[in-house]
Parts: structure tokens; sequence; C-alpha cells
């Protein structure tokens, strides 16, 4: 690399000396270049046997064979158990970030190559690195270990492995702690995370297992569609997706109910493309045996009871392991058990950075999120574009996963509001009229009682008219109608009730209407569609439409919070927010 350099150094002199200095500057540019490159590629040039970096380079022999090694044998205590591996492709991630003045150019150079499941999580007894490899080991994992052995480190380490090996378009993450959120907090920024929840909120972590039950059903589909055995046999086959969960333990503890739904996982998870990592303090009792029966990956880091590394290994080694030694662990794969310690990641934002910047060469985009964040406890009213009466928008719904746009069709029957005073049945009748304001070929009619006297108001795009005015008449009338309890009496014979109940069997007018009981309203002559403020009451919610399982998801706070409501169209019902 250096020839160019030296050739255009002598042409300088030469020149120079015959006096032809105008030539000789001419050529300087090019030798200042050459040097550049020179001094650019040094780094890169270091010898495979030099020190540098810092780790120290194995002195002692490997042990013999079936003798137990010691996964921590010639590192120092404190160091945090990396080692000079020849060669990027095998080094630790953390090398990585030292050997080359640009990372994100060997990032780049993986994801365009073919997929590798077979990465380096940190190094073996004879201080060569030591992979782990998902798809051909697992396809799921478990790793044990008492607090402080270095469980959340290995799962930081592994994660970043695999996205260092494979972009987003061919690998997703999904990740569930249940220790407050610090284990994988640094990761949530990778291009390949599709979710994180922690148990500091419930509600969304029960969302997210929800959402991999709806995933893998829908890969499920794919599959059958296309008439295929695995995943990888798709024309296009979706990214593979590693769910990895710190404490599981206390996922079973505070979720019981949704375990089925990580068994079902890991019972075909293998053929759907969907991993599980789990990581627990004690697997003995924690993790069932319908799913220990498909996790063939057994990691085991320092435990306290011989009978927990027995659960893993089948013999008690690990509970051998010395406190001062944090990562040393065991690795069962179902064919031997071998040594390791772990490579700890110590500049993760620096490895975050480098993968994003990877994303943005190849110009890939980040994984799109399984589920949303719950419902807001409130919703800021906005006007939603509209041109017909079968999308109108009144606020947000939540099926359980995500949360989308709440719409109501007015084209297809009238709508009851049923709820207690003060929920904000007459803030969905003001956002309603807000939103179809300016829709051509409507005209709203505004009813509602002051100190027993009605009082009603027609509205045809922003023009208001007095009721004894003559409005044009307009294909289809709207009626919304306040505080309509008293129209419904059958025994009520006055000409606002009797209008209004014939207005509700004309299929002409679709009438809005608001009440606080569903004493008097029949479903479907008088509404096909409802919004229903739940009451707290079992017997009135599910008389209003609420199904039984809606109602018992909800929590003590669903019921206290202004604008919350179930919408009720045809056959479904879904939990939503008005706008305020």
């Amino acid at each position: 690399m250096a020839a160019p350099l030296v050739a255009q150094i002598m042409m300088i002199a030469i020149m120079l000396a015959q006096g032809h200095w105008m030539y000789a500057l001419m050529i300087v540019p090019g030798a200042v270049g050459c040097l550049a490159s020179v001094l650019v590629s040094l780094p890169a040039m270091q010898p495979e046997g030099s020190d540098a970096p810092p780790a120290r380079r194995p002195a002692d022999r490997p042990a013999a064979h079936g003798q137990a090694v010691d996964p921590a044998a010639g590192v120092d205590a404190g160091q945090s158990g990396t080692a000079v591996f020849p060669g990027i492709d095998a080094m630790p991630l953390e090398q990585l970030l030292h050997v080359d003045p640009l990372p994100w150019r060997t990032i780049v150079r993986h994801w365009s190559g073919d997929a590798q499941w077979e990465v380096p999580v940190g190094m073996a007894a004879d201080r060569r690195p030591f992979a782990l490899d998902l798809r051909k080991h697992g396809p799921h994992a478990l790793v044990a270990g008492t607090t402080g052995s270095g469980k959340s480190v290995l799962l930081q380490s592994w994660c970043l492995a695999l996205a260092v090996h494979n972009g987003p378009d061919r690998l997703q993450f999904v990740f569930l702690d249940f220790k407050g959120g610090s284990a994988f907090h640094a990761l949530e920024q990778l291009p390949h995370c599709a979710g994180s929840v922690s148990d500091l909120n419930l509600a969304h972590a029960s969302r997210a297992l929800r959402a991999l039950e709806a995933e893998l059903t829908r890969r499920e589909w794919l599959t059958a569609k296309h008439r295929a055995a695995y995943i990888d046999a798709l024309p296009a086959p979706p990214p593979r997706l590693v769910v990895v969960i710190d404490e599981f333990h206390a996922l079973k503890d505070q979720l019981p109910d949704y375990i089925n739904r990580l068994v079902r996982i890991a019972s075909l998870g293998r053929s759907l493309g969907m991993h599980l990592i789990a990581c627990t303090q004690n697997p003995m009792g924690q993790v069932g045996t319908d799913m220990k029966a498909n996790m063939a990956l057994n990691i085991c880091l320092r435990v306290r009871d011989a009978l927990q590394s027995a659960e893993l290994l089948g013999d008690g080694r690990a509970a051998r392991l010395s406190p001062a030694m944090p990562g040393a662990a065991y690795c069962n794969d179902g064919e031997q058990v071998r040594a390791l310690r772990c490579s700890p990641i110590g500049d993760i934002a620096g490895m975050n950075r480098n993968i994003t910047y990877a994303a943005r060469f190849l110009a890939m985009d980040s994984a799109p999120k399984l589920f949303s964040a719950p419902l807001p406890t409130a919703v800021q009213p906005r006007r939603q574009a509209s041109e017909h009466l079968e999308q109108v928008w009144i606020g947000l719904a939540d099926n359980g996963i995500d949360v989308n746009a709440a719409t109501i069709d007015l084209a297809r029957g009238n709508v009851g509001i049923i709820g207690g005073h003060g929920r904000g049945k007459s803030t969905v009748l003001d956002t309603i009229a807000n939103q179809i304001h300016d829709i051509d070929g409507i005209m709203v009619r505004i009813s509602q009682p002051a100190h027993g006297v009605w009082h009603t108001q027609t509205i045809r795009r922003g023009a208001t008219y007095t009721v004894q005015s003559a409005a044009p008449t307009p294909p289809r009338l709207l009626w919304l109608v306040d505080d309509a309890d008293g129209l419904f009496d059958p025994f009520l014979t006055d000409r606002h009730a009797m209008a209004f109940r014939e207005a509700l069997a004309d299929p002409s007018i679709s009438v809005v209407f608001a009440v606080s009981s569903m004493r008097h309203v029949r479903v479907p002559e008088h509404c096909s569609t409802r919004i229903v403020f739940p009451s707290g009451e079992k017997t009135a919610d599910l008389m209003a439409g609420v199904p039984s399982a809606l109602l018992a998801s909800l929590s003590a706070d669903d019921f206290d919070i202004p604008g919350r409501a179930v919408l009720i169209a045809g056959v479904s019902a879904r939990l939503m927010q008005c706008a305020s």
C-alpha cells in the first residue's frame, strides 16, 4: 500500500533536482492522498500476535478430554472475559468497535450476506470464541442463574450479536422485562425491536402476549396458504421473531392466564420462525414441563443449589461456580456440556449507533411494532376529514393489541349513547356534530332539554336555522338528541316524543340519542350501534351489550376515566376513549 507513495516521492525529488518545480507541485496532492490512505489503514493492519486490544492472549493449556473445565480459567476475576480472536467475524462485539474504525461497514457486510444465526457471545475455556446457534440448537433457550450471576449481560450480548449479523429484514425482537425494565432498556433503540414491555405496566405486558399469539396465528395462516411445512419455504418469509423474557418466574406469577400463549409459541415456534429465550433464577418448578420439553438449549450460570444445576445440566457443576466470576456458565445444547464466559458489551450505545448507521446505509426500515401502548386517558378533539357518514371519527379504539381511530357508521342506522351523568355523552354528541358539519347533502338537527323545555336547532353546511324556518330539505337528516330518556317513555304522547319515536323507525333519518340507561331502549329496533360508558354494575353493563370477557378485563380506573367507553357495532365490541 505504501508503494505508490514511495514512487510519487521519488518523482518529486527527481523533478526538483532537475528544476521542474511546477511539475513537482502538481504531484504533491496525489502524494498527500496516498499518505492519508496509508495512515487510515494502519489500525486494521495490526498483526494477529500483538497484545492490543488490551485482553491477553491465552497461555494455559486446554483441559484434557473429559476433564471439567473452569469457564473463567486463565482469565482474571476482575476482567470482562473478552479475548483477542483472529478475524473480525470471530471476535467479541466489544473488540469490533476498537479494531474497525467504522464498525457499521462490517455490520453492512454481514447483513448483505446470508443469514447467520451462530453468533459469538463470549469465549470458551480454550480461549476460542464461544458461539450459540439458536436456530440449530434451539429453537428455544432457557437461561438460569442467581441474582448477579450475569443473566442480563448474557441476554444483551446475545441479542446484540444476533443484531450485528442479521438485519431487521431477517430478525426482530420482542423484549419482556419483568424486573423493572432495566435489562433491555439499552436495546429498545435497535431497529430490530418490534416491542418492549416491563412489569411496571401489566396492561401493556398483556397486550404484548396477545400480540404474540396473534402473530403466531398469522404465520400459521401464511404457511397454510402456501402449503408449506416451514416458514422459510415461503416466497417472502417474514423475519424470525425472538421473544426474550427476563425473570420468567415473575411473568408467571403476575400474568398466569397468559402462560399458555407462551407454551403454544414454544410448541409451534420451530416451523413458524418464532423463538423464545426465557431467563429465570430458579428453573425448578418455574418453567412448566410442556414448555421445557421444547427448550433444547439450556444455559446455566451460577446457581445456589446443585439440584437447580442438575435440572439443566444433569449434574451440579453450576452450583460450584465462584461468585467472583460473573458471566461464567455452562451450556447444554443436547449433545454436550461446554463451559463459557460471556463477553459483556461496555459501550452498548456505541453498538446501537453503528447498527442504526448500517440500517440507514441499506435504507432498511425499523421493525414495525407488533402492539401499541394502551388507550390514553384523554384524546384531544380534531377535525377528521370525511365526505360521507360511513367513517365519522369520535376518538380512539383499542382491540387489545393496537389503538386505532374509533369511527361510527351513521348511514347504517341509529346510534345509542348510554351512560351515567358526567361520563361524556354530551361531549360525544358535540364531536359528531363537529365532524359532520360540512358534509354536503346532510342536515343536522340538534335537540336538548333545558328546564323541561326542548330546544332544537337545524344546521346545514355551517348555516343555522330555527326550527320554524324553512331550511332546504337534504337527502338525509341526522338528528342528535341529548337526555332522551323521557322520549322513550311509551306513555308520553307529546309532539316531541311522537316525532322522536317516528324518526327512530324512519330509515331515511339517522338518530343519535344519549340516555342514562337501557330501560326502554330495544336493540336492534332502536339502535344498531352503541357507545356504552360502563357503570361498574355488572348486570346493567351486560344488559347494555358489553361482553362479559371485555367487562372482566376492565380495571377500576376504566370506570372512573371520563370518556372511557365501549364501542359496540354489530357483533364487535372494543374499548375506546372518546374525544374530549
